[in-house]
């Protein structure tokens, strides 16, 4: 796990970063598969477990 970054001596918190590099990763993901997610049963819940699974995978694996 990521302790805390400092940047031009302000500290970030490591969930902050976790959350920014997600957003990249999923809207990647989502570009990738949109025809995929809009042919789901329920679109919003498979984006939003995509989105859980990519955060959950970047926090065990960091």
């Amino acid at each position: 796990m990521l302790s805390e970054i400092s940047i031009a001596n302000l500290y970030f918190p490591p969930l902050l970063i976790y959350l920014g590099v997600s957003v990249l990763v999923y809207t990647l993901i989502d570009r990738l598969s949109r025809r995929w997610l809009d042919a789901a049963w329920h679109p919003a819940l498979a984006r939003f477990f995509i989105s859980l699974i990519v955060v959950s995978a970047m926090v065990v694996n960091c």
